[in-house]
């Protein structure tokens, strides 16, 4: 599956004798889905978390993780993205926290397809 990234946020934090760089982007990809009739092709926006920890100027550690498929909506996922941000939520921790929303956002590709089918 490809994606781009689209937007980002970066926090900056120091702890215990480190420097903690964590990049919140927004990625877009696209998603088949069946309205009825057709295969119609809809953007799906989702996260991507980036924590580099540094020790004396150097990098030792790396963590990432991504949820690709989050809402068809960018205004939605850019917000959770700045949310993240500001709660400083780790790579570690994403994955689960919007499971713990999914049937929420769920929802929104669901609309999508009901516009679709609509319009053709």
């Amino acid at each position: 599956m490809y994606y781009r990234k689209v937007t980002g946020y970066i926090s900056t934090r120091e702890a215990e004798g480190r420097t903690i760089f964590t990049r919140y982007s927004v990625i877009v990809s696209e998603v088949e889905v069946f309205n009825g009739k057709e295969q119609v092709k809809l953007p799906s926006y989702g996260i991507e978390v980036l924590e580099e920890v540094f020790e004396g100027g150097k990098r030792v550690e790396v963590v990432e993780e991504k949820v690709a498929n989050v809402s068809p909506y960018f205004e939605k996922v850019d917000k959770l993205a700045q949310l993240f941000k500001e709660m400083q939520v780790s790579p570690i921790h994403l994955p689960e926290i919007l499971d713990d929303m999914w049937e929420d956002l769920i929802r929104d590709y669901d609309i999508q397809v009901k516009l679709h089918k609509v319009a053709i």
